[in-house]
């Protein structure tokens, strides 16, 4: 694969892929990785981390509103409610102020893996805005600190 041009992609192109890739990794980070991309983006081209950072962010910050939104009616469904979900759930019921100390946590270190989180935050019902808030700021931290590290190298 020839990467050569990757440089010369439009600015408008670059935006829509990179909100485009944060948005559908964050709901299937098994198989796409914001962060490769963002490493990849950093080194072979020369496009400002302000946009970049902040459209993956939208994307990563849109999909996992969108799981919170799935666990929200999660523990109504019948195999959920056997599974670790519901566990995770009931343990941090015990203690509502850690969930969103748990979330920010997951947001900046990415683990536990912030896909399962959204979910049980959801599933918590813990507070939608500062779920968002939360997820927004702390993967901002992640992509920017990610975006960065190719340039400490040049």
């Amino acid at each position: 694969m020839d990467f050569s041009n990757l440089s010369s992609l439009s600015t408008a192109a670059l935006w829509a892929a990179t909100f485009a890739f944060g948005l559908v990794s964050g709901i299937i980070p098994f198989v796409l990785s914001i962060e490769l991309y963002l490493l990849a983006v950093a080194a072979l081209t020369d496009a400002s981390a302000v946009p970049i950072v902040g459209l993956a962010t939208a994307g990563q910050t849109l999909a996992k509103v969108i799981l919170y939104l799935v666990g929200k009616g999660a523990l109504h469904i019948k195999w959920v409610r056997k599974s670790a979900a519901s566990k995770t759930a009931d343990a941090f019921a015990k203690r509502p102020g850690s969930g969103l100390g748990l979330v920010a946590v997951s947001a900046v270190v990415g683990f536990p893996p912030l896909y399962g989180v959204a979910l049980v935050a959801g599933a918590l019902r813990l507070p939608a805005v500062a779920f968002t808030v939360i997820i927004f700021i702390g993967r901002l931290i992640r992509f920017g600190s990610i975006y960065l590290t190719p340039g400490l190298f040049k």
